[in-house]
């Protein structure tokens, strides 16, 4: 998959980001459903997806939610269940995407014969900001398949109303939104001390930080403009301000390094360290996901050289703080 080159680890992020964040995802993008869903009851489903069975092309679809509803979707049709599939797209263009939505359409709604709510989340891509995109097939002029759902290019919207808005995933993405470019590092450090200020749990304040750390880029004199406020406010959650000094990992308990590592190297090791314990152990949680993610360079060596021998995540010294609590 094509990317810009921030960091190649986005599709992991975001899939982890969004099932914490689904009620703040709907309520920041698409706020007029939002009382329309009973999120007390979401089922995450398995994202397999055979396009052509029995033994056709096998895709694997970035999330899909099982939601049940307060009202009818439809006139006559009382169905009380609803699948959101959110597809997270990094490339430089919606055009390879459109016609996977429409075919991921159909297999999830020939499976599950529910209604199903289909939404892309373009990283890179501004479109319409939020608005519905198409996808048709035509035959000779005439359009034969005309196919809309819902999308969010979020470099076609104002980055400052949703930093300024009271919603924290906004606040997070707005990174990837318009911005102006001058007092960048401002930005980042307001942002950075509102998600710590939030009454949100530690595990959530490390997600909206490691996003909005992530993907606000810095050149070298922002960076140090940046060092110079922050050593100026000194916040008191200073040991929060996600990957500049240290970074706060799930539930408070882990630290790890992030802008003194060497950052491709740190992050190729990760990808595959994650590829290693998920085939070996089963998936991973959140929590245990999210601790590898704060892992040194150090750390990612030393685990992935544990990992030949032991049996279970608890012979792995970085587990068992985790296990054992």
């Amino acid at each position: 998959m094509e990317t810009t080159g921030i960091d190649d680890d986005h599709d992991q992020r975001f899939k982890i980001f969004i099932r914490e964040f689904l009620p703040d995802f709907i309520d920041c993008f698409f706020k007029r459903w939002y009382d329309r869903f009973n999120f007390s009851h979401v089922e995450w489903l398995e994202q397999e997806a055979f396009l052509y069975p029995p033994h056709g092309e096998q895709k694997i679809m970035d999330l899909v939610a099982q939601i049940r509803v307060n009202e009818p979707i439809e006139p006559g049709n009382n169905d009380c269940l609803l699948l959101i599939h959110i597809e997270v797209d990094s490339s430089n263009s919606a055009a390879k995407l459109r016609r996977r939505m429409l075919q991921y359409y159909a297999f999830l709604r020939r499976s599950h014969q529910l209604p199903v709510l289909p939404i892309a989340l373009f990283l890179y891509v501004g479109l319409d900001g939020i608005s519905r995109d198409t996808y048709q097939e035509t035959l000779w002029g005439e359009t034969l398949i005309r196919f809309d759902y819902y999308s969010i290019g979020l470099p076609g919207l104002d980055g400052m109303e949703y930093a300024n808005g009271p919603n924290m995933l906004g606040l997070a993405l707005s990174a990837l939104m318009r911005l102006p470019k001058q007092d960048r590092a401002r930005f980042l450090l307001e942002g950075l001390d509102r998600i710590v200020s939030t009454s949100e749990n530690d595990y959530r304040k490390y997600l909206l930080v490691e996003c909005l750390d992530n993907y606000t880029i810095l050149d070298e004199s922002e960076q140090l403009e940046f060092e110079r406020l922050k050593a100026e406010t000194q916040p008191m959650n200073r040991e929060f301000i996600g990957g500049f000094e240290r970074r706060a990992m799930a539930i408070g308990k882990v630290e790890g390094k992030a802008r003194g590592e060497s950052r491709g190297v740190t992050l190729g090791q990760r990808k595959v360290l994650l590829r290693q314990l998920n085939k070996k152990f089963g998936a991973l949680t959140l929590e245990q996901t999210a601790l590898v993610e704060a892992m040194s360079a150090d750390q990612l060596y030393d685990v992935s050289l544990e990992i030949l021998d032991a049996r279970s995540l608890s012979e792995l010294s970085a587990f068992q703080n985790e296990i054992d609590e």
